[in-house]
């Protein structure tokens, strides 16, 4: 493998501190591929920024899982400048990417507070759109612990980078559940698929919010 298929759009975090997941990165990158700068990254620091960043990303034919490391609510992504990039609009941008010749997306990794509930993904779900997966966090996730469960996430998921994106989620979310159950309901992390048939959004981690799953993790 020679590039990851990772593409990193990311916000400032503190107007005075340098903080980035560019070493998380760089980690999985040489653990994957041999070479730390296997994967894409850039910045945006507004909803103009980001609305530009991602179609164009998304036409790149190596960038394949694409993460926004951003802060955010219930309501949407937000950047430094106080712009926001609202759960309507992100659905819109997705749609149109569908229609964008030469895009392999196969998933999109939200790398937010709060932002990543089942309620956005059902509601992106609706519609028919370029992603086979959505992965995200429904509580406020401290660094370390988000990192560590991504470096898991990603870790796996380039593991499986042969095979279709629905089957190398799905083993994806089983490492999770047999390794780190009590962290994923923590940091109310979700990976969402789309129900065959209905619609709408089906969490491949729910059984981590099980108390045996979780009470088992803890023993």
């Amino acid at each position: 493998m020679d590039h990851t298929g990772i593409a990193i759009i990311e916000s400032n975090w503190h107007r005075k501190q340098n903080l980035s997941v560019r070493s998380l990165f760089d980690l999985i990158a040489n653990i994957s591929c041999a070479n730390p700068n296997a994967y894409h990254y850039e910045m945006a620091n507004s909803e103009v920024a980001i609305k530009e960043a991602i179609p164009r990303i998304a036409s790149y034919r190596e960038c394949r899982h694409p993460y926004i490391a951003t802060h955010g609510d219930d309501k949407g992504l937000a950047f430094i400048n106080n712009d926001r990039l609202t759960r309507t609009e992100l659905p819109n941008l997705l749609r149109d990417i569908r229609e964008t010749n030469g895009s392999t997306l196969r998933g999109l990794h939200l790398g937010s507070c709060l932002f990543g509930t089942e309620r956005l993904a059902d509601f992106i779900y609706s519609d028919e759109i370029c992603v086979k997966w959505i992965a995200g966090y429904s509580e406020v996730v401290p660094w370390i612990e988000s990192a560590t469960l991504e470096l898991l996430f990603f870790n796996e998921l380039l593991q499986h980078s042969d095979e279709t994106a629905s089957q190398a989620i799905k083993l994806t979310a089983e490492k999770l559940l047999n390794t780190a159950p009590g962290l994923v309901k923590e940091l109310g992390f979700g990976i969402f698929v789309r129900k065959q048939g209905t619609g709408g959004a089906k969490n491949l981690l729910a059984r981590a919010y099980d108390d045996d799953c979780a009470n088992n993790y803890d023993e």
